[in-house]
């Protein structure tokens, strides 16, 4: 019986022994994952770290060529309202010319109707002359206003038109550079 106990507490000791191995090697093996979780996660975490830095470098350069062009845009559409004030301004001039033409016309009429009048031929009725002479300057002005009005809505016009569709480039390529950083990302495929 002895023999029987001795042999009962060396097979215990020894399944004892057996279950220790074991879990001293599951331990082991649990460890051995969790380092390996551990690294992955850091190599992770580092590989998204990087790509972030890539895509703000890239979103902030092409920011950087938005900003440009609306510079460029800006630039561009106060040369054309200096160029249509420009054209304005000669346009003006010229309506002043044809002003002094008027008044040189309506001063010689003017005086041939007096001529007229003073020989016996007719009362002198430049009525029709004055009428002439409102009516042009009133068109003249009125034309100018509109000129200057639709000159500066269609420049403005124009830049904002320009300055729309540049954001509208910008917003399709952040857009598909977002799309192409999300499916090369492993992480946002599987969960596709």
């Amino acid at each position: 019986m002895d023999r029987l106990q001795t042999h009962a507490w060396q097979l215990l000791a020894l399944l004892l022994a057996a279950l220790l191995v074991w879990q001293s090697l599951a331990r082991l093996g649990a460890e051995r994952d969790a380092a390996q979780a551990r690294t992955d996660l850091a190599t992770d975490r580092q590989a998204a770290a990087t790509a972030a830095l890539h895509a703000s470098e890239r979103y902030r350069q092409r920011e950087g060529a938005y900003r440009e062009r609306l510079d460029f845009l800006a630039r561009d559409s106060d040369l054309a309202l200096a160029r249509a004030a420009a054209d304005a301004d000669a346009a003006r001039a010229a309506a002043g010319r044809l002003r002094g033409d008027l008044a040189d016309y309506l001063t010689a009429h003017r005086a041939a109707a007096q001529a007229r009048a003073a020989a016996g031929q007719c009362a002198p009725d430049t009525a029709a002359l004055d009428l002439l002479a409102e009516l042009q300057r009133r068109a003249d002005e009125r034309a100018g206003a509109l000129a200057r009005i639709a000159d500066d809505a269609r420049h403005r016009g124009s830049a904002c038109e320009r300055a729309y569709d540049a954001g509208l480039a910008l917003t399709s390529a952040l857009t598909s550079a977002l799309t192409s950083t999300m499916t090369q990302d492993p992480r946002h495929a599987q969960a596709h």
